[in-house]
């Protein structure tokens, strides 16, 4: 089943003359997602220099991920309604100005309750700014091919969140944690603020002005917008505790069965490398059968794989899973996506990605400190990689429910 919509001539025509720029605002819109999903996962490689030089517990420093993720929860609600009225470019350039400027004052503390509330504005102002609007922003300037874009823009996340951590864990190996943050703030700056520039809306003109006689082509699934909300945001929220507890506590996990920080890192980078495939497959898939079937595909796979993490110390299978399970993760977020996207009209996008991406960002942050908890409480991660298996499914269960309703819907409305 594809729950999508034809677009008109007139919309083609006009999607035409704009080809070339959509091109930059994707290759812009990667990078905001690849610095954007950097900044989130540094949480992992920070958790052992943490844990050396202050004696704190792996729950209290893994929960900097929780916080983070609660302010990007709030943080996309809020900024893609700015988005929606505002445009995107001004809430992109106050992201990554916060972001600059949270990880250079992180570099100087020493009280974790700081760190907390560093790492919320990491999440609130600086995330936050550079997801939900820039992925709206990005859907705007396509009509057709659109799943495609969002997979390439959503593979920067995926490079982002294995490349920003191995360089941020070379710095610390050479100079500390305190320095590679530092000079995070300041890369940062350089990479974001000079691209941004570049932003803008796609010249869209309402296709009633054009031709009075045309109708504008249906928008959105053929259920309420409330109810196809409600029910991805629920899915979110599973789907993303089931990812969490890898993405945060693999490197850990690598470190607990004697890996070197290198090689946990390593495991880190297949991870997100394979991501960077999955993301663009997924959504080249979901062009072809639309986002929800797509969105089902990979949240099975990613449930199916993630336990396997804790059942071996064998370096070479350790990176064998990591490829599987990072090609379906990527896909788990990259239909999540698109189906909101499909599931609303154009000038709700913002306000949708936001919400749904919120009820996400709690199941991540439920997932990061869930991992920690288990993991002092049992002394390995068997229990934590179970847990996130579990909750994985019930992910996958409420999605083909979803899928069902939505397809029982669109046949009734043709009929």
């Amino acid at each position: 089943m594809a729950i999508q919509h034809p677009t008109s001539p007139t919309a083609d025509v006009q999607e035409s003359g704009q080809s070339v720029y959509k091109w930059i605002i994707v290759g812009i819109a990667t990078l905001c997602l690849l610095f954007g999903f950097g900044a989130n996962i540094t949480v992992t490689v920070f958790i052992n220099p943490l844990e050396q030089e202050f004696e704190w517990s792996r729950t209290a420093v893994s929960s900097a991920y929780s916080i983070l993720a609660v302010g990007a929860a709030i943080g996309g609600i809020l900024w893609g309604m700015v988005s929606d009225r505002l445009g995107s470019k001004p809430v992109a350039f106050f992201g990554a100005t916060s972001l600059s400027v949270s990880f250079i004052l992180l570099s100087y503390q020493n009280n974790l309750l700081v760190i907390y509330v560093l790492y919320f504005f990491i999440g609130f102002c600086g995330f936050a700014c550079l997801f939900a609007p820039i992925l709206a922003l990005t859907g705007r300037w396509f009509n057709r091919g659109r799943g495609l874009a969002i997979g390439i823009v959503t593979a920067g996340g995926t490079i982002g969140q294995g490349g920003v951590p191995y360089l941020v864990q070379l710095w610390i190996d050479q100079q500390g944690w305190r320095e590679a943050s530092f000079q995070m703030g300041i890369m940062y700056a350089v990479a974001l603020l000079l691209p941004l520039i570049l932003l803008k809306e796609p010249n869209t003109t309402p296709l009633v002005e054009e031709n009075p006689a045309a109708e504008a082509p249906p928008e959105g699934w053929a259920v309420p917008h409330r109810v196809s909300l409600a029910w991805l945001s629920m899915a979110g929220v599973f789907c993303c505790v089931c990812m969490a507890v890898p993405l945060i506590h693999l490197v850990p996990l690598g470190i607990s069965i004697c890996l070197s920080p290198g090689q946990a890192a390593e495991l880190l980078v297949v991870l997100m490398a394979s991501g960077t495939v999955g993301r663009i497959f997924f959504g080249f898939v979901a062009d072809r059968i639309g986002g929800l079937p797509a969105y089902l595909m990979a949240s099975f796979l990613q449930s199916g794989f993630v336990f396997w993490f804790t059942q071996t110390e064998d370096l070479p299978t350790l990176f064998l899973i990591s490829l599987l399970f990072g090609f379906s993760f990527s896909g788990v977020m990259t239909g999540l996506l698109i189906s909101t996207s499909e599931a609303v009209p154009r000038k709700m996008a913002g306000l949708a990605v936001g919400l749904v991406s919120a009820f996400g960002w709690f199941g991540m942050g439920i997932g990061a400190s869930m991992g920690g908890y288990l993991f002092d409480i049992f002394g390995n991660y068997s229990w934590s990689f179970g847990a996130s298996a579990l909750l994985g499914m019930t992910n996958v269960s409420i999605v083909a429910a979803l899928y069902f309703y939505v397809d029982g819907h669109c046949g009734r409305t043709h009929t």
